[in-house]
């Protein structure tokens, strides 16, 4: 069973489900979850060598305090070397400076990720996940519309869903960051549509959570 380790400590709990309804229920059912609300009780999971995942759901990680930076260094670290999955989602996305997260992404995970400079934005999006061995869909809604935080910059095999392609927005996007992966999650919604992407990301999803696509719909 996998261990979860969600970091969540701007004064709420994830496990009061203010984030997403459904999404703790089915990850309580499928994986072991520690929900850590301060940043010592953070490093003394990580550095212990505790999660397989770390959902990143707030911006406290991304403060200039030496003991946030200290957070994130050992997050990066641990996500590259100790084949760990971490997701950006949440609360994270709607409150962390746009200049901050480009930062994260090219410093600590060498990627090219941007998020595009204007505030969240309502856009349709459809799955365009290429590497099915790194994800799979078949647990994922194949459009949706999402208010988000859009990124651009992202390489074709990256992106899980893209948005408007002329402006080459990206809703999602889901790579290998040295021996582990790197999630994100644009949504600032926190619907059912990211909980199954959570899930997919975290490779939790389960046969009851298959979504039939259009093609099966039309049958």
């Amino acid at each position: 069973m996998p261990n979860v380790l969600v970091l969540s400590f701007e004064g709420f709990s994830f496990s009061s489900r203010q984030l997403y309804e459904q999404l703790l229920p089915k990850l309580l059912s499928r994986a072991a979850i520690h929900e850590s609300l301060t940043i010592q009780d953070a490093m003394n999971y990580i550095l212990s060598g505790w999660p397989n995942v770390i959902l990143v759901t707030d911006s406290v990680i991304a403060e200039e305090s030496e003991e946030s930076q200290r957070l994130l260094e050992t997050v990066a670290e641990y996500t590259k070397h100790h084949s760990c999955t971490t997701i950006l989602m949440g609360f994270l996305i709607a409150a962390i400076e746009t200049e901050t997260l480009n930062y994260i992404f090219k410093h600590h995970f060498d990627l090219k990720w941007k998020v595009l400079p204007e505030e969240p934005t309502t856009h349709a999006a459809k799955i365009y996940a290429s590497d099915l061995s790194l994800l799979r869909t078949t647990t994922l809604v194949p459009k949706l519309v999402a208010n988000a935080a859009w990124l651009t910059g992202v390489p074709p095999s990256q992106a899980t869903y893209i948005g408007p392609t002329e402006e080459g927005m990206v809703y999602a996007a889901f790579t290998r960051v040295g021996l582990g992966k790197l999630g994100y999650i644009g949504d600032t919604g926190f619907g059912d549509e990211p909980e199954r992407l959570v899930l997919a990301m975290c490779h939790l999803d389960r046969s009851e959570d298959h979504v039939r696509h259009e093609e099966d719909l039309e049958k």
